[in-house]
């Protein structure tokens, strides 16, 4: 996959902005959260069976990722569901997992044939 390069400087304040987003997507947990999210909206019960996380360490994560703008939560009557809130995080994923799995592939091949 090639990528067009940009012509001009980022802005200051968008650069701030991308780096704080991928800081609050730089925990292994958050991840997985996210992962699960990208299936579908679901309880806390549900994304604490999930990710394995307790409920106070998943309501920390997920309060991050909802300051960041990633994820919302939305109350049904006593439940409270959380969803992704930016949809551009799927094809992100997609190509960062995509692009890691492919260079752990490649190395694996490097080194059973050497």
């Amino acid at each position: 996959m090639s990528v067009k390069p940009r012509h001009d400087p980022l802005p200051s304040a968008l650069v701030e902005a991308v780096a704080e987003r991928f800081r609050v997507l730089a925990a292994p947990s958050r991840l997985r959260i996210l992962d699960h999210l990208l299936q579908g909206p679901c309880g806390m019960a549900e994304l604490a069976a999930a990710t394995g996380l307790g409920q106070s360490n998943l309501s920390r994560h997920v309060a991050e990722l909802e300051r960041g703008g990633c994820v919302r939560r939305v109350r049904e009557g006593r439940h409270v569901i959380v969803e992704v809130a930016d949809p551009s995080l799927a094809p992100l994923c997609e190509l960062v997992c995509g692009a890691i799995q492919a260079q752990a592939e490649d190395q694996h091949r490097r080194f059973t044939e050497a």
